[in-house]
This record gives structure tokens, sequence and C-alpha cells, in this order.
């Protein structure tokens, strides 16, 4: 069964919170295997259902802290 959309909020929320101490501690691709590794977990126990809505989110967070997420790295 998959968690409900304020479970999946709450794991959000935290991903959120650990972005300034990730960026502190991990440089560069660091960061993002970081990063990535946490918001994959998120995603599996999201579902097909929430992907697009979760997928969004996660790379929203890092935007709030200054860093493009690697979805945006490369334009047109």
């Amino acid at each position: 069964m998959y968690p409900t959309t304020d479970q999946i909020e709450h794991m959000l929320s935290k991903l959120d919170i650990s972005v300034p101490r990730l960026l502190t501690e991990n440089g560069g691709m660091d960061f993002w295997i970081e990063y990535l590794q946490r918001a994959d977990v998120i995603k599996e126990q999201a579902g097909l259902d929430n992907y697009d809505w979760v997928a969004t989110r996660i790379d929203e967070i890092p935007t709030k802290y200054g860093v493009l997420p690697p979805s945006q790295w490369m334009c047109c």
C-alpha cells in the first residue's frame, strides 16, 4: 500500500529540511548523489499515480536554496 498524500508531504518536508546540511557537508556531485538517493526512495514509495507530482516537488526543493536541479541543467 502506498503512503497517503500527507505522508508523502512529510517525506518531502524531511528532504527539504536536509538540503542545507547536505549542501554544507557535500560539494558538487556529492550533494546530488546524496540528494537524489533520498529522492528516489520517496519516488519509489509514492508510486506511479503520484510520480509526476513528487518528481516536480523534488525538483523544486533545491531551487529554494539556489541550486538548479539536474532537469534544468541543459536547455534547448
